[in-house]
Order: C-alpha cells, then sequence, then structure tokens
C-alpha cells in the first residue's frame, strides 16, 4: 500500500512539473511574437506609437488619440486613392455611415440607380481662409454582361468639399438613370478623381433590369 501511495504521489508531482514546464513554455513561445511585432513597425510611425503607449500608461486619452490621428494621417497621405464600402442604396440624402440598403440590384427601366462610396486617401489642402477643402470628379462607363461598353459620360460629377476640420468620414452617393436599356445584366464602372492630386481609382457595380 506505501509503495502504491508514493508510486501515485511521483506521478502526481510528474503532473505537476509538466503542466508547469508547459505554461512556462507557452509563456516564453509569446515573448517573441510580441518582440516581433514591435520590431515590424515601420521607423516613420514609431515615435507616434511610443508616444500612444505612453499615453495610455499615463492614462492620457486625449494624447492617445491624437497620436492615432498623427498614424492615421500619415496612412492617409501614401494611401492610393480608395473606394470603400460601394453600396446599392434607396435615396441621394445620405451621410457617413448613415444610409439604406436596397434589398437587391434589380431595377426598372428608368429608375434610379444610387450608389453610395465612402473615398479614403484624398489630398486634403489647408485654404487661406483656414477651411480645409478636397474635391472628386468623376467618370462613369456603362457595360453590358460581355463586357462591350454601350455608353458613359466624363466628368459627369463635381463635388467640392469644405470644412474647419480634416474631415475623413465622409461619403458621396451617384445617381444613375438609365433608360431603353434592354432586360439583363449591366456593369456600371465608375472612375473617381481626386482633384487635388493623380490619385484616382474606379469601381464595379452590377445591376440588372427586368
Amino acid at each position: 500500500m506505501k509503495r502504491a501511495i508514493l508510486v501515485s504521489t511521483i506521478v502526481l508531482i510528474f503532473v505537476f512539473l509538466a503542466v508547469d514546464c508547459s505554461r512556462k513554455a507557452e509563456k516564453a513561445g509569446e515573448q517573441p511574437a510580441a518582440t516581433t511585432a514591435v520590431e515590424t513597425i515601420p521607423e516613420a510611425y514609431r515615435p507616434w506609437h511610443d508616444s500612444f503607449l505612453e499615453a495610455l500608461r499615463n492614462e492620457d486619452y486625449p494624447a492617445a488619440l491624437k497620436n492615432i490621428d498623427l498614424i492615421k494621417d500619415k496612412v492617409w497621405k501614401e494611401s492610393p486613392l480608395l473606394l470603400l464600402n460601394p453600396t446599392l442604396v434607396k435615396a441621394q440624402n445620405n451621410s457617413y455611415g448613415v444610409y439604406e440598403p436596397e434589398e437587391d440590384n434589380i431595377y426598372s427601366d428608368g429608375q434610379t440607380i444610387f450608389l453610395y462610396i465612402e473615398p479614403a486617401g484624398y489630398r486634403i489642402i489647408r485654404s487661406e481662409a483656414g477651411y480645409y477643402e478636397f474635391r472628386f470628379l468623376a467618370d462613369f462607363q456603362v457595360a453590358d454582361e460581355n463586357g462591350q461598353i454601350l455608353g458613359g459620360q466624363e466628368r459627369f460629377a463635381d463635388l467640392p468639399f469644405k470644412s474647419w476640420h480634416p474631415n475623413k468620414e465622409v461619403a458621396i452617393t451617384f445617381n444613375y438613370n438609365f433608360s431603353g436599356l434592354a432586360a439583363g445584366k449591366y456593369r456600371i464602372i465608375t472612375t473617381v478623381y481626386d482633384a487635388n492630386s493623380d490619385k484616382k481609382a474606379s469601381t464595379e457595380t452590377w445591376v440588372s433590369f427586368e
């Protein structure tokens, strides 16, 4: 009986040591991953990153948010023009993130198509009056299901913006109205130009006419 108890005790000690070593190994394995993540931060972003962490440690949340904005500003300037969240919506009057999406992409002849887009990466300039200004121009083309271009228009939209804040949460809504197209699937190609730089981007939207 004593031998059995002794063996059981040894087994329990071994299991405890094995679990403890496993936990230490996991913790040891986590450290290089964190170190690697820090090392991959581009040098140009490191001052803001370090200031952000310092602000968090001090619970200085306004300073932390400011450093996030500075990082976002740099990414924004380096980014190409992006057309995010292209969505078919039900009306023209939308604001950033506030819209009612269409249930489907099926339209009747002559029915207005509203395309909502959130641009990003555009250049914002400061006017002499102190406004932050940016502006978009747009072209569109319509193609059938086989890719044949049926028509379109250059510079069909000219959208200037200005505000007292360098606004990066902007939504634009294009409206299209087509008549005389045969029933079938069509592709609307919308190209947006940043008027303050050479950046441009396109998005393709499929619709069907009954």
